[in-house]
């Protein structure tokens, strides 16, 4: 008796399982599916030989509108070239005369107008029309050495021209 209960117990429990929507997403897919055959018209107006047209509503106020979503460009991949220094005139450094020996500076620049000598440092002046460059050179070794250029303007307060200074200065150069 007892086997026999169960048995019709567990039956009744498999059914009601089956036939029941366990979740709301499922129940929602029923109720959708029963109001788009509701909004469904049939007509057999033009075609003959069909029994039956399907019309559908384009009226669906239970869907918000969504933009699709576009699909990305594709990046072409190119394999990178070595880096190549294109020599620019116009980036004119003083740093260049940095490390330099007191003999390559007089070559380059020929005799400064004015020399001060104080223990290991030495200053060279060179008097332009547009600046006055001062270069400082350091005792290493029994050789002195450049170690800090500055420009200053001729005028005392005044104001400079960096760019017809660094040009007065290429030119001594050359």
């Amino acid at each position: 008796m007892k086997s026999t209960l169960n048995k019709i117990i567990f039956s009744f429990c498999i059914v009601i399982s089956i036939t029941s929507c366990h979740n709301f997403e499922h129940q929602k897919i029923v109720v959708q599916k029963i109001n788009k055959s509701s909004n469904e018209e049939l007509f057999d107006n033009k075609d003959e030989s069909s029994k039956f047209t399907i019309k559908k509503s384009m009226n669906n106020s239970e869907m918000a509108p969504i933009d699709i979503p576009k699909q990305t460009e594709i990046v072409k991949k190119l394999a990178l070239q070595k880096k190549v220094k294109i020599p620019n005139d116009n980036n004119f450094s003083l740093n260049k005369f940095v490390n330099w020996n007191e003999e390559k500076l007089i070559k380059k620049l020929g005799n400064s107008h004015f020399i001060k000598e104080e223990g290991k440092l030495k200053n060279y002046q060179y008097h332009l029309k547009e600046c006055f460059l001062d270069i400082f050179l350091l005792k290493k070794n029994n050789v002195y050495s450049v170690s800090y250029i500055e420009t200053r303007p001729t005028n005392l307060n005044g104001k400079i021209n960096i760019k017809a200074c660094f040009e007065e200065i290429k030119q001594k150069l050359n």
